[in-house]
């Protein structure tokens, strides 16, 4: 779930991706618990960062 082809989609649609290129591994609820363990449950995309702005 960490290789560069899947960083940015969420596990349903990793485990479908997988499911259509004929590969099994685990339920999604599995996925989500593998990820929740990790500390990588959160938002998978990238996020922009702004700097703080200045009070006039």
């Amino acid at each position: 779930m960490n290789s560069a082809e899947y960083a940015e989609l969420p596990p349903a649609q990793i485990w479908a991706r997988e499911l259509d290129a004929g590969r099994y591994h685990c339920s999604i609820s599995t996925m989500y618990r593998i990820l929740r363990e990790h500390g990588q449950s959160g938002e998978r995309r990238r996020q922009a960062t702004h700097p703080a702005r200045a009070v006039p």
